[in-house]
């Protein structure tokens, strides 16, 4: 990406993140300083906190001007420069907003515990210099407008798109495409369809293979091809397909330049609703010009056909889901085969050397089946000497040769047309995905917690959280192929995403050019760019002191377990601002005395780490949101109860203390608590957690059923719950007290049932989707209670919890069940499977069910079987049985 295009839409990025900081900052922090123990430095506070206002105010304007001018006058010097400015404003700006964060925690810190001690001068000083940082934000600002209007930065609501835009090379990379007569083809493109999506996986190539075909020629005498730029009008659009149709008939039509829409789409149905035509418009970017284009392509009965090519998915989404194709990357075999048609051309045999088939498929693994990578980076290597050292250097240098080599520059550029057209919300978001490291699953829960922590999630109302706001803004990058998924949950929704090699390349350049983060993935990393605000160390700990040569740093990841934290403390002035801090796996046996002086925390992962114990300074983290401890620590310091912004608290077995225990029902915000061990006074004390989605509790005693079921059924907004009982044989769970529970999605109990029976609460949960039962010792099949209660159950798991010997299956049972899981229950000696029963089923699990010999008739009738998973303790004449079932030989295992 030249910095034509990336600085005006980092800009964007940059003002929208520190306008949702000072919203944030002034309605988190903002009320404190009327509070009375900060009476005395009240006026300096409130100085500050006016001059964020206007700063607030000054951006929101901003904003709102670049969002326009941005995409009126991309590819523009003179922009370029402003944006810049008004980029390093921003961060400024930020900068102000964290001190101002930093310096009302500490003095909170303070007041709490040194009390008298308090140095009022040295605070008073403080807020005065941050008092003279804001005005010079305020000056810059001002001049940065003064330049807007000396250097003539506007926009025209009805220009024409430049001949030099931005969107004319979006059509130079289309139009290649388009116009090149590639005979190496790999797969099948004799099947086509209305509707063809996903980024970057050729399907501008395989629209123009059916389009130029002889065959389709004849079908289709009247055609026509439209590249769709990113900032088109209907209108122009419009204009564009008569105008080629109309060179197509050899006929001139006089005044189309001047006709407005409704002429046009009038003069277009008149061409069109006697012919049988083709129409393809190419990389469609939104839904906006559809309904106005619907219209005009009249529904003649003729077998005329509109092919639309898009990488979003709700433009996918135009099309009758049996007229949509989403391509995907190639599989290994056939990159291979398309690499090598390119990169060995002059070869006879199209066949790569032995002596370069190592670095060969490392740089095909490097394109991941992207048909563009593949043809652009084999292209280029075969004007090179087939020579092993400079195939390797080239390796080697791919980030930069993505970015530098003229030759490569394209697919760059098509690949950051996918970042310009994010919304100003989501880049920010997009770029923090590339601190991972290469082919790392990201999980879902993990992402969205750290972009809240970060600042990046805009508020939308009481009504929705903003985990449920990121969520979408996850989606919207799948959908964008922006990130792909890897895996899903069990019912469906995503739980790992990853990058692209070479979009995580794109990004990670975005992200050094615009400060916004540094990597440290290979030996010869140069250290972190001056003014960077984050930094992810993935391979070489030697080279962490670096770090310290940058005092803005707002996120900090470590990935080696090599890497030591001796270097922390004294590096404290450079993290001071720290918001995020990930220390998962790192080789660390105590927390540094430094981390309980980041005032501004809000994410904080201890997990899989050597610690034994969290240091009672950890509530000075007033503002921290997540806490991460799966893993290591178990005990938990009466003083994490101070920390009143927590949402998130991950532990294997968090023990409270009496104490603590006691004053659990302080952390009010708190959404996620898994998992925690039950005690008299934490299952009395639950029930003030109202705003929990997801519980887990352990070792619970028969005597604390009535408490715990209480609380539990106060938390209304409750998704997912896990109870496990001390001991399985002799506590019995009692869910006697337990009221409704409307949303949950997700249920696992683990304990002997009262009475060895199904609770009539169970059938209270109208949005279960998946339930999970362990040594449960029911007597009666418990299916004919389930299919009763639970119409949209998509995963059901029995774990050693029925000790009868039958399991039927009715007909219409379990319409939605996808996966089955069924283990040890000892006694089973028959499961009988009726036609109609489990018509969605996918996958089957079968554990340890040591007496069930024969194999269910029935599995016949299971026709949407995809997986069937036999585990250890299985009978082997059930085995036997199994393998010589027909049904059983047609399953993909």
């Amino acid at each position: 990406m030249t910095p034509a295009t990336a600085r005006p839409v980092a800009a964007t990025a940059a003002a929208a993140a520190v306008l949702q900081k000072i919203s944030s900052a002034l309605v988190e922090e903002g009320s404190k300083i009327l509070a009375p123990k900060f009476k005395r430095q009240a006026p300096d506070l409130l100085e500050v906190t006016n001059k964020m206002r206007l700063l607030q105010s000054d951006f929101s304007m901003m904003q709102a001007f670049i969002t326009q001018v941005a995409v009126d006058r991309s590819n523009d010097t003179v922009l370029e420069a402003w944006m810049e400015q008004l980029r390093i404003a921003a961060h400024e700006a930020e900068d102000i907003v964290d001190e101002y964060i930093y310096l009302i925690g500490q003095m909170e810190v303070k007041d709490s515990l040194l009390k008298k001690a308090f140095n009022q001068a040295t605070e008073v000083k403080k807020w005065r210099k941050l008092s003279v940082q804001a005005k010079l934000v305020e000056d810059r600002l001002q001049k940065i407008a003064e330049a807007k209007n000396r250097f003539d930065i506007s926009f025209a609501s009805n220009r024409q798109n430049d001949a030099t835009s931005y969107p004319s090379r979006h059509h130079h990379l289309s139009e290649y495409s388009y116009l090149n007569d590639d005979d190496d083809f790999v797969g099948n493109a004799e099947e086509y369809n209305l509707h063809m999506w996903n980024g970057r996986v050729g399907k501008t190539t395989l629209a123009s293979t059916i389009y130029k075909k002889e065959e389709i020629k004849r079908m289709f005498v009247c055609r026509a091809w439209i590249t769709v730029s990113q900032n088109h009008s209907s209108k122009d659009l419009l204009k564009k397909i008569l105008l080629q149709l109309m060179t197509k008939t050899e006929n001139t039509m006089n005044g189309v330049d001047t006709m407005d829409r409704v002429n046009l789409v009038e003069q277009l149905r008149r061409y069109l609703e006697v012919r049988r035509y083709l129409i393809v418009l190419d990389d469609v970017w939104s839904r906006d010009a559809w309904p106005l284009l619907d219209n005009a392509f009249v529904k003649n009965s003729n077998g005329s056909r509109v092919i639309i090519t898009t990488r979003i998915e709700t433009v996918a989404s135009l099309a009758d889901a049996n007229h949509e194709m989403k391509l995907t990357l190639l599989p290994k075999q056939e990159a291979w085969t398309l690499f090598c048609q390119k990169a060995f051309s002059r070869l006879d045999d199209r066949c790569c050397p032995l002596n370069l088939k190592t670095v060969a498929e490392r740089i095909v693994e490097k394109c991941q089946g992207l048909p563009l990578a593949l043809v652009a980076i084999g292209s280029l290597l075969s004007y090179k000497e087939m020579e092993e050292h400079e195939w390797e250097l080239f390796y080697s240098q791919l980030r930069w040769q993505l970015s530098n080599n003229p030759e490569l520059s394209w697919v760059a550029s098509v690949l950051n047309l996918s970042y310009n057209d994010l919304p100003s919300y989501l880049k920010n978001c997009f770029l923090y995905c590339g601190l991972f490291p290469e082919d790392y699953q990201i999980e879902r829960k993990r992402l969205i917690r750290l972009w809240i922590a970060e600042g990046f999630v805009q508020d939308r109302g009481p009504e929705t959280t903003l985990a449920d706001v990121a969520a979408c803004y996850l989606k919207e990058l799948a959908n964008r192929s922006l990130l792909q998924v890897v895996e899903r949950n069990e019912y469906g929704r995503p739980r790992r995403f990853r990058m692209h090699d070479l979009v995580r390349e794109i990004s990670l350049t975005i992200s050094k050019k615009e400060k916004f983060a540094t990597i440290w993935d290979c030996p010869n990393s140069n250290g972190v760019t001056d003014g960077s605000r984050r930094v992810s160390l993935q391979k070489d700990g030697s080279l962490v002191h670096a770090a310290k040569c940058s005092s803005q740093l707002r996120s900090m990841f470590l990935f080696s377990e090599e890497i030591s934290l001796s270097w922390f403390t004294d590096g404290y002035p450079s993290f001071r601002l720290l918001r995020v801090l990930c220390l998962r796996h790192c080789n660390i046996q105590k927390v540094p005395d430094a981390i309980s002086q980041l005032f501004n925390l809000h994410y904080l992962d201890l997990g899989y780490t050597k610690l034994k114990e969290i240091p009672r300074s950890i509530g000075k983290l007033s503002n921290l949101q997540t806490l991460y401890l799966n893993g290591s620590v178990l005990e938990l310091p009466s003083e994490t109860t101070m920390l009143t912004k927590l949402h998130h608290l991950l532990i294997d077995v968090g023990r409270f203390g009496k104490s603590a225990s006691s004053k659990v029902s302080r952390l009010e915000h708190l959404q996620t608590l898994r998992s925690v061990e039950a005690n008299s006074y934490i299952v009395k004390n639950l029930g003030c957690l109202t705003k929990i989605r997801s519980l887990g509790i352990m070792k619970v005693l028969e005597s604390y059923n009535t408490d715990l079921w209480a609380s539990i059924s106060k938390m209304t907004a409750l998704n997912s719950l896990s109870v496990i009982a001390a001991d399985h044989d002799r506590y019995a769970l009692d869910l006697a007290e337990l009221k409704p529970l409307a949303h949950l999605e997700k249920f696992m109990i683990s304990g002997r049932l009262h009475k060895g029976a199904i609770p009539p609460i169970f059938g209270s949960f109208p949005k279960l989707r998946s339930l999970r039962l362990c040594f449960s010792g029911l007597h009666e099949d418990p299916l004919a209670s389930f299919a009763a209660m639970f119409q949209n159950l998509g995963h059901l798991n029995l774990y050693r919890c029925y000790d009868g010997t039958k399991l039927t299956f009715r007909a219409g049972w379990f319409p939605k069940l996808k996966h089955l899981y069924l283990s040890s229950m000892n006694e089973l000696k028959e499961v009988e499977v009726e036609d109609g029963t489990m018509t969605s089923l996918q996958r089957l699990e079968l554990w340890g069910l040591k007496t069930l010999t024969s194999v269910p008739q029935g599995f016949v009738y299971l026709r949407s079987l995809q997986q069937l998973c036999i585990g250890p303790s299985m009978s082997e004449e059930f085995c036997r049985r199994l393998e010589g079932t027909d049904r059983i030989q047609s399953i993909h295992n």
